[in-house]
């Protein structure tokens, strides 16, 4: 039998009130609108792990989101639209496969944490930039600056500025090390395997990482295979800078891909079962490339009461032996050293401007004989006129000593009779100025959010030529 619960009208009331009344009041409360005050936001924009400035694009790595693994930086700048990749193929990077706004690499800048880097010479005379000795889980972040506008960096910086950044070392809380594994497998049984470990002690911070690469490559004759070694070690100041030493060691053999094209010179040597290619070698040379370029860098950052002092320096040698096996095996050997300085002071001026004076260095070698040098000084001031309006100006002096091939190699020749000497120095200096000014119209209209207009007036000075060695 069923029994009914039987509630009085005194708990009814109490039921009204507890309950009914504040779910009422509430109710009316939210039809209430609250206006707040105009709320204007100065962050720039930020999508999809890029930062977007007046002054320059910065690309961060590891929120930055690309199809596949990317092997290398190039396979994340390539889609910069300031970025044209010339590479016969994205599988196997090679010397030279990406231009800054029509430059490649002889009109546009390539540094590390701000330190520009020498680009080397290579066969028939070009200068190149390998960006594959740079480890790519070192790397945090990619600074575009277009332009020549900037007095930081060499004025042969015509296209702009590819300024790579590495990891800042951080404090370890404790002694357990992370370890981070990768590997992926994709067509052209291209393969990457990665392993990198990285802690520390306190202050003490360290690196190690070891990367495996290799593919067959998309066109014929395009195989690579690639060992990658680096390693930091670092300390952790007390005033929050920190001095740290990076170094690379890479073993890696490239094939260059030859002339596979059915109606061409070597037509009766193609295959069909590869892209047609109208360019390259002779299919029987069977060309490579094997390199065992190595590095040492050195990052020091040290923040004082008179502004943030930062500290570069590195040498890199790099090796190159090309090899052909038609008839007899033929093989070439080129060898490059370079080394590279840069001390910089950067600290307000009253508040409204932020000065960075320093000093680079940076010299060419083919082997042990000298082919480049450059000495600079500069200063630059970026000076907030208005809340909108920007002013950045500096001034840079260049001293260059470049050794000038003087000798034919075919006939053994001087070019200049009167000098008996197989290089000839010549000296050049320069005062480059720079200035770029910029406004933003956020404050205009809710469209033009994150739109700006900037004009740059700057010099262009370099005395090196197409085929400088």
């Amino acid at each position: 039998m069923k029994k009914r619960l039987k509630i009085g009208y005194p708990y009814l009331a109490i039921l009204f009130i507890t309950v009914l009344i504040p779910c009422l009041t509430h109710a009316q409360e939210e039809k209430k609108a609250v206006r707040l005050e105009q709320i204007t936001v100065t962050a720039p924009g930020e999508k999809e792990g890029i930062t977007i400035t007046p002054q320059s694009t910065i690309v961060h790595v590891e929120k930055y989101k690309t199809p596949g693994t990317p092997q290398n930086i190039v396979d994340i700048l390539k889609d910069r639209a300031i970025i044209d990749f010339r590479g016969s193929s994205d599988l196997v990077e090679t010397n030279d496969n990406v231009y800054m706004r029509g430059f490649d690499t002889r009109g546009f800048v390539t540094a590390t944490d701000g330190l520009s880097v020498e680009k080397v010479g290579g066969y028939k005379g070009g200068h190149f930039v390998d960006f594959s000795t740079i480890p790519f889980g070192q790397i945090e972040s990619v600074e575009i600056i277009s332009g020549p506008h900037s007095a930081l960096y060499s004025s042969r910086a015509l296209g702009g500025v590819l300024n790579i950044k590495t990891r800042t070392p951080k404090r370890c809380e404790t002694l357990k090390p992370n370890f981070k594994v990768m590997t992926s497998y994709r067509s052209y049984n291209t393969q990457t395997h990665r392993f990198n470990v990285d802690g520390g002690a306190d202050s003490f911070i360290y690196d190690f990482s070891y990367e495996k690469y290799r593919t067959n490559g998309y066109l014929r004759n395009n195989r690579a295979d690639i060992d990658t070694v680096s390693g930091r070690f670092g300390y952790i100041l007390p005033s929050d800078g920190y001095i740290s030493l990076n170094v690379t060691y890479q073993d890696a053999k490239r094939e260059r891909p030859i002339n596979n094209d059915p109606k061409g010179k070597y037509k009766d040597y193609y295959d069909g079962s590869y892209p047609r290619t109208e360019s390259g070698s002779n299919p029987l040379d069977e060309p490579r490339r094997d390199k065992e370029p190595y590095s040492f860098r050195l990052n020091i950052k040290q923040p004082t009461t008179i502004g943030e002092w930062k500290i570069g320096a590195y040498y890199s040698h790099e090796d190159q032996i090309y090899h052909y096996e038609q008839g007899e095996k033929w093989r070439y050997k080129t060898e490059w050293n370079s080394y590279g300085t840069n001390i910089q002071n950067e600290f307000r001026l009253f508040e409204d401007h932020l000065v960075t004076v320093g000093f680079d260095f940076m010299q060419l070698r083919y082997g042990w004989e000298k082919m480049d040098e450059s000495y600079a000084g500069f200063i630059q001031d970026r000076w907030n006129i208005i809340p909108r309006l920007t002013l950045t100006a500096g001034l840079r002096y260049e001293d260059i000593n470049i050794w000038w091939n003087n000798k034919n190699y075919k006939t053994g020749k001087y070019c200049n009779p009167a000098i008996q000497k197989d290089e000839i120095r010549k000296g050049y200096h320069q005062f480059v100025p720079k200035s770029f000014l910029t406004y933003e119209l956020d404050d205009l209209s809710d469209l033009l959010r994150d739109t700006s207009i900037s004009a740059g007036v700057s010099r262009i000075w370099t005395p090196k030529s197409y085929c400088q060695i």
